[in-house]
């Protein structure tokens, strides 16, 4: 689907397709979602420059995610995007500056592009201006990633720290952490581990795009046509802009190292007390055995068929067999314990 947007007083204006299924030559940014080849091959046409196929847009070389080509600069960073419910996944979005327009490429729907094309296309939204140009658009949705971006590490930490609680500040007199509860808990840092770990490469994109985008502004010096045909060039240049937003993903990166830090602990935590109760269980099954061993022996030497055996021949034969074998269970219990070992 192709839709195109142009510049209206202080925000984006949707423009219909002409007849030919091209965009109004007047357009400011196009955004392709889910093109089909038809639609590459006539954009492609109207533009000048090639469309990365989804395949392109994939390669992991930096090459081939910044370039430029036929004059035209083309930046791919990883967004994420939701997939069902609160499943997530990532995938790549280009971004092409060719002259003052911008036209993306994507084959996922992040919801930082969605909520940005909210935005923008209403009325006083502080992005869209008389002035406003194809990388102005660009930096705004590289804003947008990087907003939400942070509300996913937000998310993430809340959700660690709501598994710290259950491991480490559980109520009086609860009942122990069972295996259930372990797998539970170990289920919910791992989720929560893949999406830190998008979080991560997203964040990676972002920073290398914006180092792009700072090296484009400087090449590209925007200039503006005021009313009485004045030609001046706009006070607050981009890189202001670009590098306030390298300075939150660093900020980002920083923070998403501190929530990895965080949930290896919380992990290594529930990995040990699994071992702790594991040993525990083993343990009362040693001391278990190690108990009934004297009774066993006990039992064992009176379950004899010899014929001459005192006891087996008196009346108090059976109870005395009966209070030896407690006794010889008893007293290595009561050692056990003297010596903290239960």
């Amino acid at each position: 689907m192709i839709r195109s947007f142009r510049s209206s007083t202080d925000r984006l204006v949707e423009v219909p397709l002409k007849e030919d299924g091209t965009p109004e030559n007047d357009v400011l940014w196009i955004d392709l979602s889910d093109p089909t080849a038809g639609e590459e091959k006539e954009l492609e046409k109207w533009l000048g420059i090639p469309i990365p196929t989804h395949d392109d847009m994939t390669e992991i070389e930096e090459s081939s995610r910044f370039y430029m080509e036929n004059g035209a600069q083309y930046m791919t960073a990883p967004l994420i995007y939701t997939v069902d419910g609160d499943k997530r996944d990532i995938a790549p979005v280009t971004f092409i500056l060719t002259g003052s327009r911008l036209v993306t490429v994507r084959y996922s729907h992040p919801q930082a592009v969605e909520l940005f094309i909210l935005r923008v296309t209403k009325a006083g939204n502080g992005v869209i201006t008389q002035q406003c140009t194809g990388l102005t658009i660009l930096t705004a949705v590289m804003e947008a990633a990087t907003d939400r971006l942070a509300d996913l590490l937000e998310a993430v930490s809340a959700r660690i720290e709501k598994a710290s609680r259950n491991i480490f500040h559980r109520d009086e007199g609860a009942m122990p952490m069972s295996t259930v509860d372990f797998r539970k808990i170990l289920n919910q840092i791992g989720n929560q581990g893949t999406l830190l770990s998008m979080v991560r490469e997203s964040i990676a994109g972002v920073s290398r795009l914006l180092v792009y985008v700072e090296a484009y502004g400087k090449t590209v010096t925007p200039k503006y046509i005021e009313a009485d045909g004045k030609t001046v060039t706009p006070k607050k240049d981009m890189k202001t802009t670009v590098k306030s937003l390298e300075q939150d993903t660093q900020s980002l990166e920083h923070y998403a190292d501190f929530l990895s830090a965080k949930m290896t602990f919380l992990l290594d935590t529930v990995v040990g007390m699994i071992s702790t109760e594991q040993n525990a269980i083993i343990k009362f099954f040693s001391v278990a055995a190690v108990g009934f061993m004297p009774p066993t022996l006990v039992a064992s030497i009176y379950g004899m068929n010899f014929q001459f055996m005192p006891e087996l021949n008196e009346k108090w034969g059976y109870p005395f067999a009966l209070f030896l074998m407690i006794i010889s269970a008893v007293i290595p219990i009561l050692y056990f314990r003297k010596k903290g070992w239960l």
